[in-house]
């Protein structure tokens, strides 16, 4: 199975933001709602902090706890589901039930995109890249400044559907939302792998601008061997490592830059 782009840190950053507007507006809603009583709306904001507040700090049991305890009160909360199956992935790596809370989460809340973005990484990560693929691009549909959905359908599209123009349409995309150098060496062997020696030549020249040598060479080597894309395997620094459910933010009101790394299919670079 060919590897795609394990998402940077700093990735984190463009999808908390394109999360928060839907999310904190549901949150909105629901503690305001007049159904609620002022001390049980204040409860529910409580559970809630307390929530991210463990999961940022991997205590994942203690998190589901307090999702929980809110779907008690709200059952149809989708951004409840969505943090319940990123701390059920990290506490037991039960992909099954991983799913079932993404899918649920959507069931209430179908334009919910990270939910989308979390089932490509998990179908992905089961090697069931038409699901994985689907699910990303629904996300992208949502939501058109997803970084991390585009980025991945960026990979697929170079490594695993041999459609490099439109890997280029993706990668070209997220570096609206990000300037992480990996984009830049997926667009360069995007662009190589299209026959666009030109343009190859110019992202070798922004990798060297930027002080990436060893991607910078990896790019240049292919394009003076004429070779296929160079994925990398054989180095710990590569930008195609395979992706569990990467850097990703269970709520809105994570603290910015933190990894929300989920244990099990994941690896670091």
């Amino acid at each position: 199975m060919p590897m795609f782009h394990q998402h940077h840190q700093r990735l984190a950053h463009s999808l908390m933001a394109s999360i928060a507007r839907r999310s904190l507006l549901l949150l909105f809603i629901l503690f305001s709602s007049p159904i609620l009583g002022h001390a049980q709306a204040q409860n529910l904001r409580d559970l809630y902090e307390s929530a991210v507040n463990a999961y940022s700090h991997q205590q994942f049991d203690q998190a589901i706890e307090f999702y929980q305890k809110i779907l008690n009160v709200v059952p149809t909360f989708a951004p409840a589901y969505n943090g319940m199956a990123l701390a059920n992935q990290a506490a037991s790596g039960d992909e099954n039930k991983t799913i079932e809370y993404l899918k649920t989460a959507i069931s209430y809340d179908p334009k919910m995109a990270q939910a989308y973005d979390n089932l490509g990484r998990i179908y992905y990560s089961r090697e069931d890249v038409p699901q994985a693929e689907k699910y990303f691009e629904k996300a992208v549909s949502i939501d058109p400044t997803l970084t991390s959905a585009q980025i991945c359908l960026g990979w697929i599209n170079l490594l695993v559907n041999s459609k490099p123009r439109t890997a280029i349409k993706y990668f070209r995309m997220a570096l609206a939302g990000s300037q992480d150098p990996k984009l830049y060496y997926g667009l360069g062997q995007a662009y190589f792998a299209s026959n666009q020696r030109e343009e190859t030549m110019s992202m070798i020249t922004k990798l060297r601008d930027l002080g990436e040598e060893d991607m910078a060479s990896r790019l240049e080597k292919s394009l003076r061997d004429n070779a296929q894309v160079d994925t990398g395997t054989e180095s710990n620094a590569t930008p195609t490592q395979p992706a569990g459910l990467g850097p990703l933010a269970p709520t809105p009101d994570q603290p910015t830059g933190m990894k929300a790394r989920l244990r099990g299919k994941l690896s670091d670079y």
